[in-house]
């Protein structure tokens, strides 16, 4: 987040901030828990989903104009623009793929896409800011994480019903999950941790120490291993969860950041928001093999289902980059929204 880069600036307009939200927090806390709204009510039961086609559109979340950009895979151009909700941020496809979740983290509430089209289909409110989200491998949690509130919230996948908050400080920011679905891994941004949660009994675990400023958090394929991106340096922190300690540091660039694998069960991009780079490691041999250029502050990336492009949001400039993954070259550049993040389509690589 740009924030953690100029803390002088954010640190005033945060005082007002805080000020200001406070009370509506309060008035948020108050609410019933989230009740499903259907738009319209045939969505409840879709069809199943056809291939991949080419009507299919590439989804960008602009959080810094509240908006979605629609960008057409073929002709690399924004062809819509709508608004979608406060501060969108990140996204994910629910398991059955059906639909695509858009976490508004100011308006507090879910918007599930068409993940074909784009088109809003439903909506969820009071789900209070869902600054990060996730399912557990097994289907049966959802969980999302709220930086602004120091908060990680579980609940239940088939209803959206609220099981617990946990208060976990401070700036609780990426989540990952183990194979086995037990436990939920989050970084802690302004406490340098990352964080385990029991799910069966939604109980704090334990803390562990990582590098400045810790960001994305991935799980490796044999899930020995937890990848975190420390955005305050220049690596990525390998750690051993079952033993709580860190095994080893990967140099990537300055501001290691996020990731998201390649798709052959053994590579993942991280993206490096201070350098304008992306590397590419091993994770059987935990090794950084290559880095190449993106410009502007990279940030999330999604990889084509035939494992040629490399399409990632670059915060700071307004646009989506595209790299051709065999030679590392930028391919294309797409003009977007203000503070472009989260990206999704439907025909994207695996997610391994």
């Amino acid at each position: 987040m740009a924030h953690r880069l100029f803390p002088a600036l954010f640190f005033a307009l945060a005082v007002c901030g805080v000020l200001v939200s406070c009370s509506a927090q309060e008035a948020r806390e108050k609410r019933p828990e989230a009740k499903a709204e259907i738009i319209p009510a045939s969505a409840a039961t879709p069809a199943p989903l056809p291939v991949p086609s080419d009507q299919d559109v590439a989804i960008v979340l602009d959080s810094g104009e509240d908006a979605v950009s629609l960008v057409d895979l073929h002709e690399y151009k924004e062809i819509s623009k709508f608004h979608i909700g406060k501060e969108p941020h990140h996204l994910m496809a629910t398991p059955d793929d059906r639909f695509l979740i858009v976490a508004n983290a100011v308006s507090n509430n879910l918007v599930f896409l068409d993940p074909h089209t784009g088109a809003i289909q439903r909506r969820i409110p009071n789900i209070s800011d869902p600054y990060q989200i996730g399912f557990s491998p097994d289907k049966k949690w959802f969980v999302t994480v709220s930086l602004r509130l120091d908060r990680v919230d579980i609940y239940k996948a088939d209803d959206f019903s609220l099981v617990k908050r946990l208060v976990v400080k401070k700036a609780p920011s990426h989540l990952i999950f183990d194979a086995a679905s037990a436990n939920v891994f989050v970084t802690l941004q302004d406490s340098n941790e990352i964080a385990a949660i029991r799910l069966s009994d939604q109980t704090l675990l334990w803390k562990l120490p990582v590098g400045k400023t810790p960001a994305g958090i991935r799980m490796t394929p044999d899930d020995k291993h937890l990848l975190v991106g420390v955005m305050g340096s220049n690596y990525v922190e390998v750690v051993d969860w079952r033993a709580k300690k860190t095994v080893k540091k990967i140099v990537t660039a300055e501001g290691a950041h996020n990731f998201l694998p390649r798709g052959d069960g053994q590579h993942v991009f991280v993206s490096n928001r201070v350098a304008g780079k992306v590397c590419e490691v091993d994770e059987n041999s935990l090794t950084n093999i290559r880095c190449f250029d993106v410009p502007g502050g990279p940030d999330c990336m999604e990889v084509s289902r035939d494992g040629t492009e490399l399409w990632v949001t670059s915060r700071w400039v307004k646009k989506v980059h595209v790299v051709d993954i065999a030679t590392g070259k930028m391919k294309k550049i797409i003009p977007v929204g203000r503070s472009p993040h989260g990206v999704y389509f439907f025909g994207h690589a695996a997610r391994t």
